[in-house]
């Protein structure tokens, strides 16, 4: 199993309160209150340590505000995302000759209607909670026409503790499925292409908080390790 869990998965949720009767809490280090009295664009624009300038900065050269701020579930890459997106193209940039670059600017130099296309990937126009989700996963209709990714909620097996904590924590993935839909085994919580390919497995991202109920729709944190669009090294 590849590209499930990295060493990012330290700082997502620990879920130590998984047991809790609360649907859609924030999970990231402990329950805070799910609820906040602010649309998802202001929400991201007044997060204290600045996670989704980027992101915002791209939102804006695409126009997306309105559609951000409308009904609907986003999976928020964060400024990580972005940077790791844009090591990537650096270094295929330079793999032709060293002297190229890629930045931020050249990325924001992309046409108002490709940044909606990329961006547009992480926004659903239906209401995705917890509540309804599940391991077997579900395709969803993206805002950019012609992507649907998956979104699934996993056991796994992590932060027992006899006597203390008996409930196994479960995670929120965004998937982008390779091929077929990967067969997960929930014994071992490993994925398996049905092909048995490893370069056809699913590339799954982890939410690192979610269940944020805004004004206007629901958001979940992307893991710090995800690149952009789902971006590989080529």
């Amino acid at each position: 199993m590849k590209k499930l869990i990295n060493s990012a998965l330290v700082m997502t949720t620990i879920l130590i309160a998984a047991a809790s009767c609360k649907k859609d809490a924030v999970v990231n280090g402990g329950l805070s209150q799910a609820e906040v009295n602010m649309t998802t664009y202001d929400y991201l624009k007044s997060h204290p340590r600045q996670m989704f300038d980027t992101t915002l900065m791209i939102i804006d050269k695409a126009g997306m505000k309105d559609l951000i701020n409308g009904p609907g579930t986003f999976f928020v890459p964060n400024d990580y995302a972005i940077a790791n997106y844009l090591a990537i193209k650096q270094a295929e940039a330079r793999s032709t000759d060293e002297r190229n670059n890629f930045t931020l600017d050249s990325l924001l130099n992309y046409t108002p209607q490709m940044l909606r296309d990329s961006m547009g990937m992480y926004f659903f126009q239906e209401r995705i909670t917890r509540d309804v989700l599940n391991s077997a996963g579900k395709d969803y209709q993206t805002s950019t026409p012609g992507i649907s990714l998956n979104v699934v909620l996993e056991e796994r097996n992590e932060y027992q503790q006899d006597g203390v904590i008996s409930t196994k924590p479960k995670y929120i993935y965004l998937v982008k499925v390779r091929g077929q839909k990967d067969i997960f085994n929930n014994s071992d919580y490993t994925h398996t292409d049905p092909s048995g390919d490893e370069d056809l497995e699913d590339e799954m991202t982890i939410c690192q908080t979610t269940g944020i109920l805004t004004t206007n729709g629901v958001v979940h944190v992307l893991a710090n390790y995800h690149s952009w669009i789902f971006k590989q090294q080529d």
